[in-house]
């Protein structure tokens, strides 16, 4: 495993694949003790560091049953001088969802800024989705969802670089079993115009609502 500092609040992460056995279903990585992260490949990006700090991290994969891998060896990287500036790029842009529960609840809810309104499908549907026109492409490293009670418990998190209205979407980010609440998630940098939340299970027996969804990264193309 190597870490890479790459500014003041990030740093990569990459490993090679486990030859534990030939099931491997996700990595799970680990800054210190703490779980911050997982992925379904060999790279992931920890993002929202403080500046002139050293993180030490380590992964394991686990496979469908659970079963963990040995912790892989410690690597270190200490991020740059000088403030962070990860700012949340959604915000106030243009958004569209498969469905609005009703009048009040629409996708630009989840971009507004506000963590009292919210976004909510209708209830009872599977799979609903939600995604952003961040209006260029960025390159995008970041997401974080503040559910309400609805929540998703299977989700993905998708990118797309098309013009006009996407169909052709990219997953960085699978989440099984969730547990809602605010949910903070990195992934290597992706280039990408559109982000989109796509759930496929929900947490209860209503829709899927988000006060927020953020999203960060830098200017890309």
């Amino acid at each position: 495993m190597t870490a890479t500092a790459v500014s003041s609040s990030q740093v990569n992460l990459s490993w090679t694949a486990s030859t534990d056995n030939v099931g491997v279903k996700e990595y799970k990585i680990y800054r210190g003790s703490t779980e911050v992260g997982t992925a379904t490949g060999t790279s992931y990006s920890d993002t929202g560091l403080n500046p002139s700090t050293t993180y030490s991290y380590t992964v394991k994969a686990f496979d469908a049953a659970g079963n963990a891998s040995a912790n892989s060896n410690t690597a270190s990287a200490t991020t740059s001088d000088g403030p962070s500036t990860d700012t949340n790029i959604a915000k106030g842009k243009t958004a569209k969802a498969s469905s609005v529960e009703g009048s009040g609840y629409e996708a630009s809810k989840a971009f507004d800024g506000n963590a009292s309104t919210r976004w909510a499908s209708k209830e009872g549907s599977d799979p609903e989705w939600i995604y952003v026109d961040l209006g260029k492409t960025y390159s995008i490293h970041k997401v974080k969802l503040n559910w309400e009670a609805a929540y998703g418990k299977n989700y993905k998190i998708q990118v797309s670089n098309d013009s006009g209205s996407p169909a052709n979407w990219t997953d960085v980010y699978t989440k099984t079993n969730g547990n809602g609440g605010v949910e903070e998630i990195t992934f290597a940098p992706q280039d990408a115009r559109y982000v989109r939340m796509y759930g496929t299970a929900r947490g209860t027996s209503y829709g899927y609502s988000l006060y927020e969804f953020e999203v960060y990264g830098s200017s890309g193309m």
